[in-house]
Formats: C-alpha cells, structure tokens, sequence
C-alpha cells in the first residue's frame, strides 16, 4: 500500500476495473474485445464515445452497453461519473465534463503518445545504457542546443544540475568556447547535444570538437539526424513527425527527463541533502 501524498481512497472506478480484469476470461468474444479497450485504453477512454469505441473494438455500439452493464455500470454516462470521481480523487487529469475530443484531434493525441510511447521503449537499449553512464560517471557535463531547441538545452542543463553536480549549459555564439580552452582527461568530460530539424551546424561541428578533446557525447535528436551516429554511439532518436504544424517536442523531452531520471537514479550521492542545499540557496535569494 502507497503512503503520503499518493495515497488516496480507493475509488469505484477501481472496482470496476478489478471486477472486468477478473471477469474478462468468461465474457461472450464480442464483449470481451470491449473489455480489453478499456483495459488497455483507461488514460484516454475520457475521450471516447460508445460509438468510437465499438468502431475501434470492432463490435455493434450496442455490445459496449451490455459489457458495461454486465460488470454494474449502467453505461458510458456512469463510467465517466466513475473516471470523474476517481480522478476528482487522486487530483489527476480528466477531461471537461462532456466534453469529447473530436476524432482528428484523437488521432493526433494517439501520435503524440505513440511518441512517448516510442522514448519509453529505449530505456535499456544499449545506446540509453551508453548516455547513462556518460552522463553520470563524467566529472562535469555541458549541454548545448541552437534554434528552436535552445530553450529545452537551457531548461535540461538547469534539471540535471539538480540530479549531479557540474553540469553548464553551453552557449557556442556567446562564449565562443572559452569554457573548452583547457581539454580534460579523457572521459572525465560529457556533451549533451539537443539538436532537431533543420539541424544546427555547430551541433555536429561541437559535437566532433568535443570527442576531439576526449569529451564522451550524448545526443537527443529526432528520427531524421544524420550525422548523430557517426560522432557518438550513445544516441536516443525520438519521433517528431506526429502531424502537428511543427515537428513535436515531446520525445525529445520525455527524453531528457528520463536521461536526468536516470542519473539521479545511479548516484552514490546524497540527492535528499543536495535538493535541501539546493531550497536553502533558493531561499536565500527569496524565490520561495
């Protein structure tokens, strides 16, 4: 049983899906294919009608009522009351009541999780494995973006600092690489390259520069990069092309969170004391 701030009362919408795990195996094969979207669909199900999901269950809208029914919920108006309840609860995310995302943005938002979907299943990989140990076991860590990805650069160098010490956002233009003038120990030094399309040419040109001088490199990049691979083995591609009007940003940064989750996650450092130093130095600037 959880404690402290993620404890919460159980709520009916979790007995309801108790009982259709128990009771999926004796459902009619029509309703059973029901059963499973909802099981497998219960993070966005708030969007759904019980037409959409009989089209995607490929079964009669008819069959969605009767497997509702069957497990003591009236239809799809009392299971939204039971998600609603269950996440007026836990203080998660829902969707306004009756409101239902029309088919195209459902579709984009299937994309946009596919993406995330696509991040999460590299944890292990040997090139997640690779930035991993690149980023926790260097002395000191310098990450860099231009253009429309500068922004996360700067925000990802700020979160890592957070989770190990010696961690610079590098800004090329501004600095010219003053900060590289001494070249370190080999290893002792990792890059951490954000670059996406059209691609940066002083991204892959830092990025050479730094396994020049011995640097290990990290790079997070869409599906499209070329050159990633040819500097580095530690490379996480994520997926941008999800529709949108702009390639999106979320693989990228599901990516760096779990590249940060991770460090934190393998040091030998006291973390709980570092976040303490780190509010005590807020503190005393008065940002809390």
């Amino acid at each position: 049983m959880s404690h402290g701030f993620a404890s919460y009362a159980e709520a009916p919408i979790d007995d309801f899906v108790s009982r259709l795990e128990e009771g999926m195996a004796s459902l009619p094969k029509q309703e059973a294919k029901v059963a499973q979207y909802f099981l497998l669909n219960l993070n966005s199900i708030s969007f759904e009608t019980g037409k959409s999901i009989a089209q995607k269950a490929g079964v009669a809208e008819i069959t969605v009522g009767r497997m509702l029914r069957r497990f003591g919920c009236a239809g799809m108006k009392e299971f939204k009351a039971m998600l609603r309840h269950r996440y007026s609860v836990t203080g998660e995310s829902l969707a306004e009541e009756g409101f239902e995302l029309p088919e195209d943005w459902q579709e984009q938002m299937t994309a946009e999780l596919r993406a995330v979907s696509t991040v999460y299943s590299k944890i292990g990989s040997p090139a997640f494995q690779t930035a991993e140990r690149y980023l926790r076991e260097a002395e000191e860590v310098y990450v860099t973006g231009f253009q429309t990805v500068r922004g996360l650069a700067e925000d990802t160098a700020r979160r890592l600092a957070l989770a190990r010490p010696r961690v610079r956002f590098l800004s090329g233009h501004d600095s010219m690489l003053s900060e590289w003038l001494d070249p370190p120990a080999p290893g002792s030094s990792c890059l951490l390259v954000i670059d996406v399309i059209p691609y940066a040419a002083e991204c892959e040109t830092i990025a050479r520069l730094a396994r020049e001088q011995g640097r290990t490199v990290v790079v997070v990049t869409d599906e499209y990069c070329h050159w990633a691979h040819e500097v580095t083995d530690a490379v996480i591609n994520t997926p941008s092309k999800t529709g949108l009007f702009l390639e999106s940003l979320l693989g990228l940064t599901a990516a760096t969170g779990l590249l940060i989750h991770a460090t934190a996650n393998g040091s030998v450092r006291d973390l709980d004391q570092r976040m303490r130093d780190w509010k005590r130095l807020a503190t005393r600037i008065g940002i809390f």
